[in-house]
């Protein structure tokens, strides 16, 4: 119904005061300082209060020039119980099981300016190329958009605390569920619409939904606490609209995180490679001096405050306290050796499964209302588990064999500090006896007179450090573990305990588990019995065909091989043990082209060197 400019001339113009200079809704994509209102407005000067908190109900428009109107229009008022939302924003709700709650997107946000361009990670970043092509669509299409034409917009919803129960035997409790309306001829759907095409439900999973819908006018949005017999009290949510991006988001293809190893009480993670660009290059650097943009979680498998949460950002925050146990930091050991940040998670329990959950607080910088992704995003869960023995510990940071980083036969009365010192000093020993032997080969020389043509003393010596970090920081695992790569070491010892092996024992008499490969971890650090993840044969093979025959390096044959080394496996699990190692990263595509390529170089290094 239009009104008459003659009769509410006044009350327009309060109006129109209030909307233009009190109100959110012009300046919020623009001013991500701006204050977040409730309750009642005062417009000075205008003479009387409004109240205008979330949403008023009211709707205002511009008529045509022509139109002999007071230049405003009155086309619209919603229902009081339907709450308005404004771009880049969430809302928080509450919810009893059985009941409705209405949200509305206004067609002034659907059709008003995009967020403009905004820093971002440095080149090469953990984006996928469609993110990067998007927010670069984004970052050019920044003006008000064609008000004939759909536009994007983006909706989430992360469930922060599921209803309550005092059965023992009660089943999952139910998701919510979200009905979506483009048509103002539906402004509050929901179940009692059930088979009206103008509305379409899709319920949460793990405690998290969303969905891009094209958008010509105003969005209206129902959440559904469904009935239950079983759960009663509140569901607690945030919901976010935008025409940005995922308020809320949640990659569920990817974890982009890697499980590297655990002893009993901590593990070690890393992300994928953040950037592909080369040591010497500014973006590497630029890299490597980043504040860790990631966080991650650790809520142990079967937790069952968790249960049906997984997906939610916010209960995550909520319900998993290892993120607060959690030391960061960048590094670029391990594939590629590119910058990746790194996770040391302490305070876990023995033998227990977690899953490593990937996340980020907001757009890494920043996060909250007026931020284009301000409510974060979760990666897909990768699982891992603790160890049972006392008896390895996870140890990184070497400054010699500094791509260590795995659990290492150790003795709990071992300091951390003490432990890295035995490892690496004595590593550091053996490479300087190395090198004082290939100072004799004539590395700088003739083609002619050169050991080969493919593979030079920069080949070996890299080789060489390889080789002795491997075997001499050995892979360790819990002695009572069944895998069939795993190799018996030290059972001539007692356990940590006082325990040991009878006397008869084969592995008491046997050569190859009587004692450890590295005589040092025997006399100085005394872990007893422990089964150690075998060095992966082509660290051997490498070191014998890339280094010079005058130094002597050979490889075992037969059981003294399988006694000493190990073999790759193609499906991503540690079989042998390599410097960089993580869990899994051969099942990544990405990676598996990567290996592809080192293992066809590789190949042709041995065909030349074998020349």
């Amino acid at each position: 119904m239009r009104l008459q400019p003659a009769t509410l001339q006044c009350a327009l113009a309060a109006i129109a005061y209030a909307f233009v200079f009190h109100t959110p809704l012009v300046h919020a994509a623009a001013d991500e300082s701006s204050p977040d209102i409730h309750g009642a407005i005062i417009g000075e000067g205008a003479g009387f209060p409004v109240a205008l908190d979330s949403f008023n109900g009211l709707e205002l428009q511009d008529v045509d020039a022509e139109d002999e109107s007071n230049g405003l229009d009155l086309v619209k008022r919603y229902p009081a119980d339907v709450t308005s939302m404004a771009n880049n924003n969430f809302q928080p709700g509450s919810i009893e099981v059985g009941k409705i709650q209405w949200w509305y997107f206004p067609k002034n946000y659907v059709h008003g300016k995009k967020a403009g361009p905004r820093k971002g990670f440095p080149p090469f970043a953990t984006r996928s190329l469609d993110d990067q092509m998007d927010e670069e669509a984004r970052n050019e299409l920044w003006k008000r958009a064609d008000d004939n034409n759909p536009v994007p917009v983006y909706i989430s919803l992360t469930t922060c605390q599921a209803p309550s129960t005092n059965k023992t035997d009660a089943g999952p409790f139910d998701q919510l569920e979200v009905y979506v309306s483009l048509s103002d001829k539906l402004e509050k759907p929901g179940p009692e619409h059930e088979g009206n095409p103008l509305q379409n439900m899709t319920r949460a999973s793990g405690g998290y939904w969303s969905r891009e819908v094209q958008a010509e006018g105003d969005v209206f949005i129902a959440v559904v606490a469904p009935n239950s017999t079983e759960y009663s009290g509140e569901y607690e949510y945030q919901i976010g609209v935008s025409i940005d991006a995922y308020f809320h988001a949640v990659d569920e293809k990817d974890p982009f995180l890697y499980f590297i190893d655990a002893d009993m009480h901590a593990a070690l993670l890393v992300t994928n490679n953040l950037t592909e660009t080369e040591p010497d290059s500014a973006t590497y650097q630029e890299w490597m001096d980043l504040v860790p943009p990631y966080t991650m979680f650790a809520p142990g498998i079967h937790d069952s405050a968790l249960a049906g949460l997984e997906r939610s950002f916010c209960a995550l925050e909520r319900y998993a306290p290892q993120v607060s146990k959690t030391e960061v930091g960048m590094t670029s050991r391990g594939l590629g050796n590119k910058p990746k940040q790194q996770f040391y998670i302490t305070g876990l329990n023995r033998s227990s499964e977690y899953n490593g959950i990937l996340a980020m607080v907001g757009n890494s910088t920043t996060s909250g209302n007026n931020i284009v992704g301000g409510g974060g995003k979760l990666w897909k869960p990768m699982n891992f588990t603790t160890k049972a023995d006392d008896n390895c510990a996870v140890l990184f940071n070497l400054t010699f064999c500094s791509e260590v980083a795995y659990a290492v036969p150790s003795n709990p009365d071992l300091s951390v500090e003490a432990l890295r010192s035995i490892y690496d000093d004595y590593a550091a020993q053996m490479y300087q006896n190395f090198s004082y032997s290939l100072q004799q080969i004539q590395c700088n020389t003739t083609p002619e007179s050169m050991y080969s043509l493919a593979v030079g003393c920069s080949n070996c010596s890299t080789a060489y450090k390889q080789w002795l970090c491997s075997v001499s920081i050995p892979r360790c695992a819990d002695f009572q573990s069944q895998e069939w790569y795993l190799q018996v070491r030290n059972a001539g010892q007692d356990f940590i305990n006082g325990s040991s092996l009878p006397a008869n024992d084969p592995l008491r008499q046997s050569v190859a588990t009587n004692k450890s490969r590295n005589p040092l971890i025997d006399t100085e650090i005394k872990p007893g019995p422990y089964k150690e993840i075998l060095p992966c044969s082509d660290i051997c093979y490498s070191l014998a065909r890339g280094c010079p025959a005058a130094l002597g390096f050979g490889c075992p044959t037969g059981k003294w091989l399988n006694a000493s080394y190990g073999w790759r496996d193609p499906n991503g699990d540690i079989t042998c043990s390599y410097l960089g190692a993580a869990y899994y990263l051969n099942s990544s595509p990405r990676l598996q082209l990567w290996l592809g390529v080192y293992m066809l170089s590789g190949m042709w290094m041995i065909f030349w060197a074998c020349l």
